[in-house]
């Protein structure tokens, strides 16, 4: 079975790799936030998921089994700027999710919080004009995205940020203009999807990511795919910085240009899956 092809615009592919998921009886659709059904802010307050993409969320949770945001953003604030009933947010990358009306950790995380805090004290003097650092609980973001030069800060910023997160027995991770600490557990957004897919038993899914965190997850995808259990397929959102939209190329089945183009996939899958159920497919 061919596990991946050339990556091509959503548009070219409808008649193709995208069909299978129509006949699928169990169909999961999993989606990153920002940059992806909003888009990209100034800041991360400043982001909106866009009006019609929450429309479709909520379409999608009517007509499938499995209806999931994944992002970075501390789940909380990730449920309350989606905030479609129905659907499964799980935040820091899969280190939270939303059940009940409130926050769940993963249960090893408290036992790094000490260690986080202390490094995130370490890192403030290190801070300059144009960074911030964002404290999630569960994980923390150092974003360099306002200095003045940008590539610069994050070439002086970046030994800082691993010298102490090492010492202190955490992980990095670059992200937009970022970096992230996360505690030292094998927990990301492809184990999600891993887990997702086999709690919901799902055997096809859709996934939809745009930065450097949907990478795993995109190659999840695809080994899910080879593996003939679960039809999945990844879509890349070119909407990065340029060498971002490189990687994605390579890395996604399909490619969409921007969030209003994510806007008009996502119409196009409401309709087509509406379709198949009136033909009982």
């Amino acid at each position: 079975m061919q596990t991946k092809t050339s990556s091509l615009h959503w548009r070219f592919v409808t008649n193709t790799l995208l069909q299978p998921l129509f006949k699928a009886k169990r169909l999961g659709f999993i989606t990153d936030m920002d940059g992806t059904i909003s888009h990209i802010a100034e800041t991360p307050e400043a982001a909106v998921v866009t009006p019609r993409n929450r429309e479709l969320l909520g379409t999608f949770v009517l007509m499938l089994p499995m209806v999931a945001v994944v992002s970075g953003r501390a789940v909380r604030d990730l449920q309350a700027r989606v905030a479609v009933p129905g659907v499964v947010y799980i935040g820091n990358n899969g280190l939270e999710r939303w059940v009940g009306g409130g926050r769940v950790l993963n249960e090893n995380v408290r036992q790094h919080r000490k260690a986080l805090a202390a490094a995130l004290d370490e890192l403030r003097p290190h801070m300059t004009v144009g960074m911030w650092i964002e404290d999630k609980y569960a994980t923390a973001s150092i974003n360099y995205r306002f200095t003045p030069q940008p590539e610069a800060a994050a070439e002086s910023l970046e030994p800082i940020v691993r010298e102490v997160a090492s010492r202190h027995g955490l992980m990095v991770k670059s992200g937009k203009r970022l970096f992230e600490i996360r505690p030292p557990l094998e927990v990301n957004k492809s184990t999600v999807i891993a887990q997702i897919v086999e709690e919901a038993q799902l055997d096809a899914l859709l996934y939809i990511g745009d930065d450097q965190s949907d990478l795993d997850p995109l190659h999840m995808v695809q080994k899910l795919r080879s593996s003939e259990n679960c039809y999945a397929v990844g879509c890349g959102v070119l909407n990065s910085e340029p060498e971002m939209a490189g990687v994605l190329q390579t890395s996604a089945d399909v490619l969409i240009n921007d969030v209003n183009d994510v806007e008009a996939f996502l119409g196009w899958l409401s309709e087509t899956l509406s379709l198949a159920r009136e033909r009982g497919g």
